[in-house]
């Protein structure tokens, strides 16, 4: 073997090494000094950008089921309660549950006098999923906002306004779904597309029937 020949396969092998340790640089994962995580390996946090859960927002007046045969009349004129079933167990099985997937569930087996029974639909639910309770119908407002804290929650039938100078119900379910550090209260209305902040003393204002909640144990 001539000497260039030898001098070109020695060269060859160490551009061949070179390279691969810069791949071994490139690819291996990053891992902070000790000067970064204070001394200690136990500081490496790892952060997930999944979104936590959010109580979806459902109207009965929807076109794509509004029209539907419920309770006597349909689901745009009585579907309120079956409406708020809808939105709080799709938060509760993380699977997408549309009113209209609800009353073929349940179909009118929880409507009573034409009006929405909701611890059967709450039953309904804890049938589902064995980890999941739900409270006997109460009237204290303090205890439904206990059970928001608690990461429950809570359907509420009320009647006359929901928020100051707007719709006047005549008898209604509504889902709140959250009490927020400033103790406003957040209401998803059935026939409305959004939620409602009410102040704690809207909140108190209002004229509630009774309340239940539901949760996991």
């Amino acid at each position: 073997m001539s000497s260039l020949k030898a001098i070109a396969i020695v060269l060859s092998s160490a551009l061949a090494s070179m390279l691969f340790c810069c791949w071994l640089i490139v690819s291996a994962p990053y891992v902070p000094s000790e000067a970064e995580t204070g001394g200690s390996a136990d500081a490496l946090v790892v952060v997930s950008d999944k979104p936590a859960p959010s109580v979806p927002v459902y109207t009965q007046t929807d076109e794509r089921w509004g029209g539907i045969p419920y309770a006597g009349e349909d689901l745009a004129t009585s579907g309120c309660g079956i409406t708020c079933a809808a939105m709080a167990w799709e938060f509760l099985s993380g699977d997408e549950w549309t009113p209209v997937q609800m009353l073929n569930a349940v179909g009118n087996s929880n409507v009573q006098d034409g009006q929405n029974y909701m611890p059967g639909l709450c039953e309904w639910m804890r049938d589902q999923d064995a980890s999941i309770d739900y409270s006997v119908i109460y009237e204290s407002r303090d205890r439904a906002i206990e059970d928001l804290e608690g990461g429950r929650l809570v359907f509420g039938e009320m009647q006359g306004e929901l928020v100051e100078g707007g719709r006047s119900y005549g008898g209604h379910i509504v889902l709140l779904t959250r009490r927020d550090e400033s103790g406003s209260i957040t209401v998803h209305d059935p026939c409305v597309p959004y939620g409602e902040s009410l102040s704690a003393e809207r909140f108190h204002a209002v004229d509630w029937g009774y309340f239940i909640s539901i949760g996991r144990i």
